[in-house]
């Protein structure tokens, strides 16, 4: 999906214009095993990109991951991360929700959640969950 339309003329240092990319951050640790608001994203932003920055890896004994979505079982943003096999800046990848790439309609809310199975975790995270937008030019239109 391209941010400008194709020029007849090709691309130049000033065109096709920069955008601006903006950013919201959230922090999840081990304890947030409940849903919580991480941040809202603006009516008319188009998400470009999720990462999971972090320190050490969990150790919990089966699985551990982080989930980002609207209400209260959303995966709208990040679809259960691993975060028991990967630590550092991570984009999310093959974890990316429905709304990635996606014009959004309305302010809209999302939560972020630990989870884990098996034996409980005794050291991990805290990791931060990092996502990139945009505002197309005029709040809509074409992207």
């Amino acid at each position: 999906m391209p941010v400008r339309p194709n020029l007849a003329s090709g691309v130049t240092a000033t065109t096709p214009p920069a955008v601006e990319v903006l950013n919201k951050v959230a922090q999840v640790a081990r304890t947030d095993t409940a849903r919580f608001d991480a941040f809202v994203l603006p009516k008319n932003a188009v998400v470009i990109g999720s990462y999971v920055v972090g320190g050490p890896i969990s150790d919990a004994a089966t699985t551990a991951t982080l989930t980002v979505g609207t209400g209260g079982s959303g995966t709208e943003l990040i679809n259960a991360f691993n975060v028991k096999t990967t630590a550092g800046y991570n984009p999310v990848g093959s974890a990316a929700g429905s709304h990635m790439g996606t014009q959004l309609t309305a302010d809209t809310l999302y939560k972020a959640v630990y989870a884990e199975t098996g034996t409980a975790s005794t050291t991990g995270g805290p990791w931060l969950v990092k996502v990139e937008y945009y505002i197309p030019a005029g709040g809509g239109g074409t992207y």
